[in-house]
C-alpha cells in the first residue's frame, strides 16, 4: 500500500508541475513562436547578462549618435564615449583602440565579429560598421539600433518581471517534497526501512528526484529561452 501511495505521489508531483507550467507560461509560448517567426537574423550566442548589456549598448550608441551630430568623426566619438562611459564590454573598447590607432573600421568589425558574439553585440558592430560609411544615414542608423537595443532591453525586463510568479512557483513545488520526503524519513521508521532498505522505495525516490528536476528545467527554459 505504501509503495502504492508513493508511487502515486510521485506522478501526482510531475502533473502538478507540468499544469502549472502550463498554467503560468502559455503567454510566453505563444510570444516566443511570435518572435521565431518575425526574427530577420540568427542569434550567434546568448549571454547571462544580456540585459544589462543590450541597456549599455543602447547607451552607448545614443552617446555616439549625439557626437556625430555634433560634427565628430565616427572613430573620436566611439573613442570619446568609451573613456567617459568607463565601457565594460570588452569587445567595443578593443573597437576603439583599434580605430584610434587608424584601423579602418571595416577591418575591426570583421576581425571581431570572426569570433562568436552575443546577438546584440555583434548588431551594434554592424550599425557601427555601417555608420563608418560616412552620411547622414550612418548617424540615423546608429540612433535607430540604439532604439532597437532599448526596446529588447524592456522586454527581457518585461519578461522576467511576469515570469517571477512562476519561477516562484516552480522553486516551491520543487522543494516543497523534497523537504517533506526528507521530514518523513527522519520521523518515520516505516518510511525510512522502505526508501532506504527496499528497491522499490528507491525507485520511487528515483522517479520523484527525475520528474522534480525535468519539471524544473523545462519550466525555467520557456521562461529564459536559449536561441538556437
Amino acid at each position: 500500500m505504501s509503495t502504492l501511495f508513493l508511487g502515486l505521489g510521485s506522478l501526482s508531483l510531475a502533473t502538478l508541475v507540468l499544469l502549472t507550467g502550463t498554467w503560468y507560461l502559455r503567454p510566453f509560448l505563444s510570444r516566443q513562436c511570435v518572435i521565431k517567426r518575425l526574427a530577420t537574423t540568427k542569434p550567434i550566442v546568448v549571454s547571462k547578462n544580456s540585459v544589462d548589456e543590450s541597456t549599455e549598448l543602447s547607451e552607448l550608441l545614443d552617446s555616439i549618435a549625439r557626437n556625430l551630430r555634433l560634427g565628430k568623426s565616427l572613430a573620436a566619438s566611439l573613442h570619446d564615449v568609451v573613456e567617459v562611459s568607463n565601457c565594460r564590454i570588452q569587445v567595443i573598447v578593443d573597437l576603439a583602440l583599434a580605430t584610434t590607432r587608424g584601423e579602418a573600421f571595416g577591418a575591426a568589425t570583421k576581425k571581431l565579429l570572426s569570433d562568436p558574439q552575443p546577438e546584440d553585440l555583434a548588431f551594434a558592430l554592424r550599425t557601427l560598421e555601417l555608420a563608418a560609411t560616412g552620411g547622414v544615414g550612418g548617424v540615423l542608423a546608429v540612433e535607430r539600433a540604439a532604439m532597437v537595443l532599448r526596446g529588447r532591453s524592456a522586454n527581457a525586463h518585461d519578461r522576467r518581471a511576469q515570469a517571477a510568479q512562476a519561477m516562484l512557483s516552480t522553486k516551491i513545488l520543487s522543494i516543497a517534497p523534497i523537504a517533506v520526503c526528507g521530514w518523513l524519513t527522519i520521523s518515520s521508521a516505516a518510511v525510512r526501512h522502505f526508501l532506504i532498505f527496499s528497491v522499490t522505495g528507491w525507485l520511487c525516490v528515483a522517479l520523484g528526484l527525475g520528474f522534480n528536476y525535468a519539471g524544473r528545467k523545462w519550466m525555467h527554459a520557456i521562461i529564459s529561452p536559449t536561441a538556437s
